[in-house]
């Protein structure tokens, strides 16, 4: 959990949140519109589409370690080389063909897998405070990355993501094991498993949430679950995702200075730390799904507000409602675990990265053209916020998969590797 956090801290936080940081310097620096430096965001996300099953495919099979270790190094060898970009050109193939590759395998992808081996009573906590790691990561190194930037420049930036990448993020890979039956211990640290195959939760009580079966990937595959799981995921990324990567710009046009907007975004990134723990408390508690649709609703109505208002102080209002989709996030990675178990928990996270990679891949490009040609981003917003009540409402469709009766030879093929997870054999209502 101690390296997850630091990871996704530092990091994660410089890959994904310092995107937006970089957004309009290297507009300005290089001469493009939005739309055409969002296209670099935009294709970045269409390579992890493809590359999404892979890596999580590679993540389940090899471990998180080593895959880890060598994404992140590659993403600081990628970020010293961008560094060196004068052009449009090389600044794509670059962050494209080096940084993007590198952190399909790094970062969120992998710790969250990590996690997943080692909880299942406590994975909505365990996710939760990996996620709230990743946002307090934001508070501190949006605002510092911004004054560097204003100070010295996209490039010089550049450089020093680069080093914090090989010299402090890639050894944290080292620290991360494979499973906790692999050292002669069970997940959440229990003694032993429960006599009927389920998660118990405190004060004695069955979990509502946690599930010790695991799926293969073509069984999860065919059930419903994964299906509407990918389409609310999806959904929530297209809005939540465009407007990240917009925020500053979006704040820009409400005339709010740029090293302002970047203090609010660190602001709130920490204030939605403690909402993100709450968030995994209660979900290992009383449901992951309605919290999590309460939050995608708030975040809709923030985006509605964020139309209408002006000012630093209202805008700052208007935007707290948006760590709604942020104390959601952690929540939905941890329902791929709750649903389809530990063993192949990567790879079917992976399978859905073409899905929601896909609308990562327009959606920001979209919205980069939209403002340049109309001048406004109220268009940008109305759908993100739209995007948002439909996600909400469609995790409220999300039921547990149920395994249809087989044959021997079927079941032969299904049955969990009890060597490897041998707490592993049945399921529990996910709410």
């Amino acid at each position: 959990m101690g390296a997850a956090a630091l990871t996704n801290g530092t990091g994660g936080a410089l890959q994904w949140q310092g995107f937006t940081v970089l957004f309009l310097p290297v507009s300005e620096s290089l001469g493009l519109g939005l739309g055409a430096t969002a296209l670099a965001f935009g294709l970045a996300r269409a390579e992890n589409g493809v590359i999404g099953p892979i890596s999580g495919w590679a993540i389940d099979r090899y471990g998180v370690r080593p895959l880890m270790l060598a994404g992140t190094i590659v993403v600081g060898i990628g970020y010293l080389l961008l560094s060196q970009a004068d052009n449009f050109i090389a600044f794509l193939m670059i962050y494209i063909l080096v940084i993007s590759i590198g952190a399909s395998t790094s970062f969120m992808q992998a710790t969250t897998a990590g996690i997943n081996s080692w909880f299942i009573r406590k994975r909505g906590m365990a996710m939760s405070i990996n996620a709230a790691a990743f946002r307090l990561g934001g508070a501190a190194m949006v605002p510092i990355l911004s004054i560097f930037v204003l100070k010295y420049g996209w490039q010089a930036a550049s450089v020093g993501i680069g080093l914090m990448m090989l010299f402090f993020v890639a050894p944290m890979a080292l620290a991360f094991r494979r499973s906790p039956e692999a050292y002669g211990m069970n997940p959440d640290g229990d003694p032993d498993a429960p006599a009927d195959g389920r998660a118990s939760a405190s004060g004695g009580q069955t979990s509502p949430i946690a599930t010790y079966d695991s799926w293969t990937t073509r069984e999860a595959l065919r059930t419903q679950a994964f299906w509407v799981l990918s389409a609310g995921t999806t959904l929530r990324i297209a809005a939540h995702g465009t407007i990240f990567v917009h925020i500053i710009a979006i704040l820009d046009w409400k005339d709010v200075d740029r090293q302002t907007a970047a203090n609010m975004v660190g602001l709130l990134a920490l204030v939605a730390a403690p909402l993100i723990l709450l968030a995994g408390y209660y979900g290992d508690r009383i449901g992951r799904i309605k919290i999590l649709s309460l939050g995608y609703a708030m975040s809709a109505g923030s985006l509605f507000l964020v139309v209408f208002m002006e000012g630093t102080v209202p805008l700052f209002l208007a935007l707290l409602l948006f760590t709604g989709s942020e104390a959601g996030s952690s929540l939905n990675w941890a329902l791929v675990g709750d649903l389809f178990g530990r063993k192949s928990f990567a790879t079917i996270r992976g399978m859905m990265a073409p899905l929601y990679n896909s609308v990562l891949m327009v959606g920001p490009v979209a919205a980069g053209f939209i403002f340049d040609w109309t001048g406004t981003y109220t268009p940008v917003l109305v759908s993100g916020g739209v995007l948002m009540l439909a996600a909400a409402v469609v995790f409220l469709r999300l039921k547990p998969p149920v395994r249809a009766p087989r044959g021997l030879a079927d079941q032969s093929q299904c049955v969990p590797d009890t060597a490897e997870h041998p707490h592993e054999g049945s399921t529990t209502p996910v709410d």
